[in-house]
């Protein structure tokens, strides 16, 4: 038996494909962009399998011909692509997600876990945010994954599928090129570890929740493995720097590991305007920690400095920083 990762060639997919391998689990990544680099040195552990989540025969195939136990569903257009073409973001996180959630019905998937954002909250979010805070999501990226959210929680109630899901933060990692609004926590620190100067496109006073990439993947695995008993909430939100910090606190940790970084700040008008719709400080995830003992590894900006850094030196191949 096989645990499938969608997505899995991607920037958690690939990690958390890694905690998968240490454990010598069986493999197979499912993902439309192969990204070879991002799985340096398991590359021989897993299968890797080219496909599109929009088309279900590739889908219900790759489930069906690998005897798959369990599915971490982690594929998905992300942010900023979907509010660019909306008609695509629909067709790959809405009806890929059923096409997935259809082929672990059919083939007797034992369990799912479901990789969703805490963009499924917007209009009116202030402050700390809890698992019962109001989802009314101003994105495409974040309708599509409340929606499939429920959709989850229906397939639970009428066929029984052992589906759960955590919302993330913004991830942050190494070798991120997709832009998103929160992009410049993980931009600012590979910028200027390279020894270029950053001009951040936020104010420095902006603060958003972030969740570096490691903890992303080992709490999707934690869920994951957490006893259906256990699983109460179903859909759980994710903290990681707790509290958040702002742009400026951010900058003082990296220069606590680069004290000659050049950072400047020059506001994008519509990033702020975002920001300002979407005021989240705190993302409360004691359903996560009281539920199935979620806690980051990396909950301050200094730790996320300086795992970030090392992962660079060390893995220049694996982000695309040669």
């Amino acid at each position: 038996m096989a645990k499938l990762i969608t997505g899995g060639t991607g920037f958690v997919g690939a990690e958390l494909a890694r905690l998968l391998v240490e454990r010598d689990e069986s493999v197979v990544l499912f993902d439309i962009a192969l990204n070879y680099n991002r799985i340096e040195g398991i590359e021989n552990k897993v299968k890797v399998i080219q496909g599109d989540l929009r088309v279900w025969p590739e889908v219900f195939n790759v489930i069906k011909e690998n005897n798959i136990e369990g599915i971490y569903h982690l594929g998905s257009m992300l942010s900023v692509p979907s509010d660019a073409n909306p008609w695509a973001s629909f067709q790959t996180n809405v009806v890929g997600t059923m096409h997935v959630l259809e082929a672990a019905r059919l083939f007797g998937v034992k369990k799912l876990m479901f990789a969703s954002t805490a963009a499924t909250y917007g209009l009116g979010t202030t402050g700390v945010v809890t698992d019962e805070t109001l989802q009314r999501p101003i994105t495409m990226y974040g309708c599509g994954k409340v929606y499939c959210e429920l959709l989850g929680r229906f397939y639970r109630r009428k066929f029984d599928l052992d589906f759960r899901s955590v919302r993330y933060p913004a991830v942050i990692g190494p070798g991120v090129r997709t832009p998103g609004v929160a992009q410049y926590n993980a931009w600012m620190i590979e910028e200027t570890a390279l020894g270029r100067p950053y001009e951040c496109y936020v104010t420095e006073d902006t603060k958003t929740p972030v969740l570096y990439f490691k903890d992303a993947a080992r709490c999707t695995d934690m869920c994951y493995q957490a006893t259906k008993e256990r699983i109460k909430t179903m859909n759980y939100n994710i903290s990681g720097v707790t509290p958040s910090g702002t742009a400026k606190e951010l900058e003082q940790a990296v220069k606590k590991f680069i004290p000659e970084a050049k950072i400047s700040y020059k506001p994008d008008p519509k990033i702020m305007e975002f920001f300002q719709t979407l005021r989240m400080d705190v993302s409360d995830d004691s359903k996560a920690r009281e539920e199935w003992n979620w806690e980051p590894l990396y909950p301050n900006f200094e730790e996320v400095v300086k795992d970030f850094i090392q992962e660079m030196r060390q893995n220049p191949k694996r982000y695309g920083i040669e």
